[in-house]
């Protein structure tokens, strides 16, 4: 069996952390984020993967080449023009060998039981199993209504919040029969979500809903981004963090440079090359990427450093997401915000709690 991993959208609602860095590989936990989807599928035996890719495509086959450091194969199937969720699946067909395919939503972080999944798909004969997660605001998503049975007999995409009967939704992880996706028409713009599970629906095709109570987040938004972290630092989720585990909930990269009055305080990962300096506290709950600094004194907690970004002394970084190459300067207090990539954030500027935000620069 194949998966197909949807990864070819612009990532628009995590921008700026998307303006040059497509979402499937901007870092979550100092990874990729698409390594956590690689490794979930390898970990319930799916060894084939076909990325499904548009913008900026060729560094995900810069990054990942042919999947041999996984022990699979990944394949690449690359729209010239964005083609809709179910279009984009029409163009892997070529690469799916005419099988039964799982596909996944290249948003989703999860260690969902694909393996119940599938079978559970296999033993009731259907076209199409759609999993189902309940959260508490379905209206960002597509609402799925099941009855008791589990056989779909609604789908309603993005609800208002009048519509919304029900809490379950869609999670973005779908076991698909070959023929529906034989039957789509190529090089067409095509919404699985709002015409092929209608028209399925129409016609009375099985679609079932699969119910998963394990852990699943969408990532696309600043808010959900940073949660992941704190759910993955927190154990919420079980995947691999990178690093080696160097206290109580700390693990840090190679050469890290802590001084001796420093304090860390777990959950914490640094990545490789770190220096946290004098005085410096990082903690709890706080990620550093590669070759990032902490000055003296500064204080960084809840937060995501990204790779090469500097923090400077005395400051203080709070709810925040700093990205690549970025500096705080001096003295900075930031709360809730999102700095964007290789900005200057000027010596002592404070900034109140606001929605996570580009922060000026």
């Amino acid at each position: 069996m194949k998966a197909v991993i949807l990864a070819g959208g612009r990532g628009t609602r995590l921008r700026p952390l998307t303006s040059d860095t497509p979402k499937g590989l901007v870092p979550v936990v100092n990874r990729p984020f698409i390594e956590y989807q690689i490794e979930l599928l390898r970990g319930h035996g799916i060894h084939r993967v076909v990325l499904s890719l548009n913008y900026l495509s060729h560094e995900f086959s810069r990054r990942l080449q042919d999947g041999a450091r996984w022990g699979l194969c990944i394949e690449y199937a690359v729209e010239k023009v964005p083609l809709g969720t179910a279009g984009a699946m029409k163009n892997c067909e070529a690469c799916l060998d005419g099988e039964r395919v799982l596909v996944l939503n290249g948003d989703v972080l999860t260690d969902a039981d694909l393996a119940r999944l599938i079978a559970e798909h296999e033993e009731r004969g259907s076209e199409v199993t759609i999993t189902t997660v309940a959260v508490d605001d379905p209206a960002a998503y597509g609402l799925v209504i099941a009855d008791s049975d589990g056989l779909v007999t609604g789908f309603l995409e993005k609800p208002g919040c009048d519509e919304a009967a029900a809490n379950t939704i869609n999670a973005g992880i779908y076991v698909i029969e070959p023929s529906v996706i034989s039957a789509l028409t190529p090089g067409r713009e095509i919404s699985f979500e709002r015409e092929v599970i209608p028209a399925l629906l129409a016609r009375g095709a099985a679609v079932r809903a699969h119910t998963s109570r394990d852990y699943w987040l969408d990532i696309g938004t600043l808010r959900n981004y940073l949660k992941a972290h704190m759910d993955i630092l927190d154990k919420r989720i079980d995947v691999v963090i990178p690093g080696r585990r160097t206290g109580r909930g700390v693990w840090s990269g190679k050469n890290a440079q802590v001084h001796r009055t420093a304090r860390i305080g777990g959950p914490v990962v640094m990545g490789h090359h770190v220096v946290v300096q004098a005085r410096a506290e990082v903690g709890p709950r706080a990620v550093l990427g590669n070759g990032c600094t902490v000055g003296e004194g500064a204080h960084v907690s809840e937060a995501v450093i990204h790779d090469g970004a500097q923090v400077g002394k005395g400051a203080r970084v709070t709810r925040c997401i700093v990205a690549a190459m970025a500096r705080i300067g001096d003295g900075c207090h930031l709360d809730s915000m999102v700095v964007a990539q290789a900005s200057i954030v000027g010596a002592g500027t404070r900034v109140a709690p606001e929605l996570l935000a580009p922060a000026a620069g």
